[in-house]
């Protein structure tokens, strides 16, 4: 998901090195040729609109509430030039629908991409020393700019990432969960562990930590300079949702 990777200042001798690396990761950035114009996308993810299943108990997702962190780590010979980034999304749209047992139950989540955030201090802090160094503007700027880009997210014509949870199982706090993911228009199978913490008959708090390939979404990691300098092909992922329930 990581579509640039900063570049520290250096001096003297790497000055040339340092411009060289600049520039390549300028032109990741350019426009590309004309391209067909977007599909329209709907404003919400259709299980929002749609009823939900006889049984079941719908929960909203509070976007405010609510938060999804992407782990990118640099790579490459060269990588002592880059940075690592922590992306987030806390504009999260979707529901949960809540059946018996458990692992009947559905989660739709839809992450509009162009609302991804790159680097927040508050985000980095407390994440050791791989999260230490200070990013500057122009580092998280350039990273945004291509991992929004057609390279990578493509999000002039795909505006979200579409999450669907298929199944469910084991319980009854920890599940494994079979996820649909739609990126770039295509869907891809994930199956991950996911904690279900059900606070009372109004709340619901579900919890995720893991690893995920890039190339397993379809996705070319980021690379410039021959592979020098890259962005690794795992990401970390932290998912936290906070849910209420639907009157």
């Amino acid at each position: 998901m990581l579509g640039s990777m900063g570049v520290r200042s250096v001096q003297s001798s790497k000055a040339a090195l340092g411009a060289a690396m600049l520039a390549a990761l300028g032109l990741a950035g350019c426009p590309a040729s004309r391209r067909a114009a977007p599909p329209p996308v709907p404003a919400v993810p259709p299980a929002e609109v749609a009823p939900p299943v006889a049984g079941a108990i719908r929960y909203r997702i509070v976007g405010d509430e609510s938060l999804v962190v992407v782990l990118a780590y640099r790579g490459g010979t060269l990588a002592s030039f880059g940075h690592n980034h922590v992306i987030a999304s806390r504009a999260l749209i979707g529901v949960i629908d809540l059946r018996e047992p458990l692992t009947a139950s559905t989660l739709d989540l839809y992450l509009p991409v162009a609302a991804f955030t790159v680097d927040e201090a508050e985000l980095r802090s407390g994440r050791g020393p791989e999260f230490a160094a200070a990013v500057p503007d122009s580092a998280r700027e350039g990273t945004r700019r291509n991992m929004l880009g057609e390279s990578l997210l493509d999000a002039a014509r795909f505006p979200a990432i579409v999450v669907r949870a298929v199944s469910l199982t084991g319980g009854p706090g920890t599940f494994a969960a079979r996820l649909d993911v739609n990126v770039r228009g295509e869907s891809h199978s994930l199956v991950v562990p996911v904690q279900v913490d059900r606070r009372g008959a109004e709340r619901l708090h579900v919890t995720a930590k893991f690893t995920v390939e890039q190339s397993a979404l379809g996705l070319t990691p980021f690379s410039v300079m021959l592979g020098a300098l890259q962005v690794e092909d795992t990401l970390g992922v932290e998912v936290d949702l906070s849910a209420r329930r639907v009157p």
